[in-house]
């Protein structure tokens, strides 16, 4: 029982220092499905590479988005973005937990379909 309270203990550490950086998690996570590559930098650029090739697809650069929010809820700790030039709002969720995974979720204004899938850290 001791053992189990310990790591519930670092979890929540840790769930809190996530949340009192007030900064995204920076790092490379893939989306398999399209064989992406994001990844977010100490300095808040975001920016999207072919996972195989390691060719740039685009930087999201400060000029180029719009309705830049970082904030947390229940959900976990949340960024979302709009890019007029792609078309498409973005958001990436890290949950709550101890997951490195990713929630990605794309929205193009061209349609109502939009996509959502889980990104996992590239190790």
């Amino acid at each position: 029982m001791k053992k189990i309270f310990a790591v519930l203990i670092v979890a929540a550490t840790m769930v809190a220092g996530l949340f009192a950086a007030d900064k995204f998690p920076t790092g490379s996570w893939i989306d398999s499905r399209y064989n992406a590559e994001w990844r977010f930098g100490l300095d808040g650029s975001i920016e999207l590479y072919d996972a195989s090739t390691g060719e740039c697809y685009y930087k999201f650069t400060k000029n180029k988005i719009s309705n830049y929010k970082l904030g947390a809820s229940t959900e976990g700790l949340t960024l979302s973005f709009t890019c007029s030039e792609t078309g498409r709002s973005y958001k990436f969720t890290k949950p709550v937990s101890v997951s490195t995974d990713l929630i990605l979720e794309i929205d193009p204004v061209w349609t109502d379909e939009n996509y959502k899938t889980n990104i996992k850290f590239k190790k």
